[in-house]
């Protein structure tokens, strides 16, 4: 008997340990063959470890011939009410990169799909739901977010634009960086222009260090110009990160804010990577523009001078 096939056989064993080794084995060798049995469990077995496992096997095998079945069953199990077994049923239909999963990944975006548990009861966790939860409990307790992450995730993972609106949503929930952070991360593998705006504010707003490095990579990924001021600002967060991150950001803008990465370069000379811009895509007519523009509207006398000194000494040379 091939492993394949034991593993196959103790899909339906009595032993629950062995039941549960052999699915996750399953999945890390894409045993097409497993695929039924599994979306049975995933329906019926009453061990929530067993559903879960399953589920995420699934989104491990992800065989194009059975991608409608699998697809369904996955979408179904988003209702199960275990909390794990819906964030490995969002996981794997990220895996699966299919847009028909999108509106029910953005159904699972949803602040009542948090949930809250006080230390040492975890139990808690899958029945005190965000509408339910007291507000000692919420500011007390631990709170699971790992749905709506998952969901998030996948929806990036997918890339479909359609999925823009929920990640909006995500990147407004002021109960959890951590999903904000996801939001962030995904509408900038999505690289919507849509998402410009609410990217910018939030950068603006946020109050985790975090989250406005990651809102600043995917500012990067979508490259556009409008972001070039807030990211300015943000070269001088408190946070070393984020300062990377916003300079990143505004090199991968690159031309467009030629103005800002120039002013950067002045402030500091000694960073390649600003050198290096300035250096090979900027014309000399460019810097020499560039400097007069500062020239004229720099209001601080001392930065003023400066900016002077460095435009005549490129107007002297040759």
């Amino acid at each position: 008997m091939s492993e394949a096939q034991e593993l196959l056989k103790n899909l339906n064993s009595n032993d629950l340990a062995e039941k549960k080794k052999s699915i996750f084995k399953i999945g890390d060798l894409k045993v097409k063959e497993a695929i039924p049995t599994l979306i049975q469990l995933l329906e019926t077995d009453s061990d929530s470890v067993v559903r879960n496992s399953a589920a995420r096997a699934l989104g491990k095998i992800a065989d194009p011939d059975q991608f409608d079945t699998i697809l369904e069953a996955l979408d179904k199990a988003l209702g199960d009410p275990d909390s794990y077994v819906k964030a490995n049923a969002c996981w794997s239909l990220g895996k699966l990169k299919d847009k028909r999963a999108i509106p029910s990944l953005m159904k699972m975006v949803d602040p009542n799909q948090r949930s809250y548990a006080m230390v040492g009861d975890p139990k808690a966790q899958s029945n005190t739901k965000e509408n339910e939860a007291s507000a000692k409990l919420k500011e007390e307790g631990i709170k699971f977010s790992d749905i709506i992450v998952s969901a998030i995730k996948a929806i990036g993972n997918i890339k479909d634009p359609a999925g823009v609106p929920a990640l909006i949503k995500g990147l407004e929930d002021e109960a959890d960086g951590d999903v904000r952070c996801a939001s962030a991360i995904a509408l900038g593998k999505i690289g919507d222009e849509s998402a410009v705006l609410p990217l910018i504010e939030r950068l603006k707003m946020d109050k985790y260090w975090y989250v406005r490095r990651d809102v600043a990579k995917a500012l990067a990924k979508l490259k556009d110009p409008r972001a070039g001021p807030e990211l300015a600002k943000k070269t001088n967060d408190m946070y070393d990160e984020v300062r990377e991150h916003s300079v990143k950001a505004l090199l991968a803008i690159g031309k467009p804010v030629s103005n800002i990465l120039f002013k950067l370069y002045l402030a500091d000379p000694k960073n390649l990577k600003l050198k290096k811009f300035v250096t090979t895509q900027l014309t000399r007519d460019e810097i020499l523009q560039i400097l007069e523009n500062l020239v004229k509207n720099e209001k601080n006398e001392s930065k003023r001078k400066i900016y002077q000194n460095y435009l005549d000494k490129i107007e002297t040379q040759t």
